[in-house]
């Protein structure tokens, strides 16, 4: 595949060799209906009319053989073969992207994009201190932050779409893989463990844990859960509600409706909310980074300034759960 800023003339194609001449502005405008399922959105969002947008797909389908998108009044979807141009046209637009910026990091000062993402139910104290030395050392870089679910930032990061994200996962997917130097590598990317998070117990002031200094896992099979949408059910009980933040999931346990597991870090004073300490052999987080093992240049740099050795924004943050109070394991209203 031959992919330039202009058309080139192509060979004729024979059973041994085809060669594909494409523009990367076609790529670009079918990463944008890719990604809006929409051709009017992709339009608005590049700028450009809609009409054009249809005949740059349509050129690219003819130049490819293949049928991209499946059109319909209501949506447009991807294809097989849509599917599989996707991985590789972010591939190489990302190539090119990284390209010009390190050509201009060479003529004087990064500049470009970075797109990071957090997982909702962590705190992300530390990587805030690392983009802040980042944004002042390099504020010509724009730094794009977006929230989402772990698993669905991991595919992000794996597909293109995100230069690096925190995560948290369930430490059992690291006992299962070979660690090599403190990461995990394959698929294109690179896992790197942070720290441990242990797992605690929010409740409503009126709940039965609400005095206890701590609770077993196997009592949380009584209970009844708010959990992020698809992160499985790993501690038991019924699963009735489903928040997309941190925030929305205390609204519902202060409420009474339910209880929430939530990583110990995040555990802060909560107006109408109770921590209490999770025992027993409870299944286990770990907070890792994960970014692709070839980053731009900007995002190399955020990269470095995260990892950096020495960092304190690279270091496990050690917050020990405080020894066990009469009543509560963490104050209503205490912040640390």
């Amino acid at each position: 595949m031959v992919i330039g800023d202009a058309a080139c003339c192509c060979p004729p194609n024979t059973a041994e060799n085809q060669v594909i001449s494409m523009e990367l502005r076609q790529l670009s405008h079918f990463v944008a209906v890719a990604e809006e399922c929409h051709f009017t959105r992709a339009a608005r969002r590049l700028h450009i009319a809609q009409s054009s947008l249809s005949a740059s797909i349509q050129t690219l389908e003819r130049e490819l053989g293949a049928q991209l998108f499946v059109r319909d009044k209501r949506q447009v979807r991807l294809t097989d073969a849509g599917r599989a141009l996707l991985v590789e046209a972010r591939r190489a637009l990302s190539t090119v992207t990284a390209a010009r910026e390190a050509v201009a990091a060479v003529q004087g000062g990064l500049r470009g994009r970075v797109s990071v993402g957090l997982a909702r139910a962590v705190d992300h104290g530390h990587l805030m201190a690392a983009l802040a030395r980042f944004h002042r050392a390099h504020p010509d870089v724009e730094v794009v932050i977006c929230h989402d679910h772990s698993a669905r930032l991991l595919d992000q990061v794996r597909d293109g779409r995100l230069d690096l994200a925190l995560l948290l996962m369930p430490a059992n997917r690291l006992a299962g893989s070979a660690l090599a130097n403190g990461t995990l590598g394959g698929d294109g990317l690179t896992v790197t463990p942070i720290r441990p998070e242990r797992p605690v117990v929010a409740c409503g002031p009126e709940h039965r844990f609400a005095q206890r200094n701590s609770v077993g896992l196997g009592e949380l099979r009584a209970e009844t859960l708010v959990e992020f949408p698809g992160s499985g059910n790993e501690f038991g009980g019924k699963v009735a509600f489903h928040a997309d933040d941190v925030q929305t999931m205390l609204d519902v346990v202060a409420a009474g409706l339910a209880v929430a597991v939530l990583p110990r870090t995040t555990a802060r004073g909560r107006t109408g909310v109770r921590f209490v300490e999770l025992q027993g052999e409870t299944p286990a987080w770990e907070l890792m980074l994960a970014h692709p093992e070839r980053s731009n240049a900007a995002a190399g740099a955020l990269l470095a300034a995260v990892l950096a050795s020495g960092d304190d924004a690279a270091k496990p943050i050690d917050r020990p759960v405080p020894p066990a109070r009469q009543h509560l394991l963490l104050p209503v209203g205490a912040v640390r």
